[in-house]
């Protein structure tokens, strides 16, 4: 009898962001979650992937531990063009 955990996995590609000289590093704090970081930077508390997709050592914020030196990608519109949405998300 086949079930919902029976069929096969879909894996999504994994989206990656080359560094630049104009990346912002930044070291996690204790108490500290990615949404914080990317409102800190960015004033958008939603934009916290733009940050995971930037340091891929990371499989999810859980794993960031305090102390960690993050690269946050800046400016955005950087971003935007190397991902290919010229801002539309």
């Amino acid at each position: 009898m086949a079930t919902r955990y029976s069929r096969s996995l879909h894996i999504q590609p994994t989206r990656k962001l080359a560094p630049a000289i104009t990346d912002i590093p930044h070291i996690f704090k204790e108490f500290e979650t990615i949404d914080q970081v990317a409102f800190k930077y960015y004033r958008d508390a939603t934009l916290g992937w733009v940050i995971m997709i930037a340091n891929p050592d990371f499989m999810n914020e859980f794993e960031v531990l305090p102390g960690a030196q993050l690269r946050v990608p800046f400016p955005l519109s950087r971003v935007w063009q190397a991902l290919g949405t010229a801002g539309e998300i």
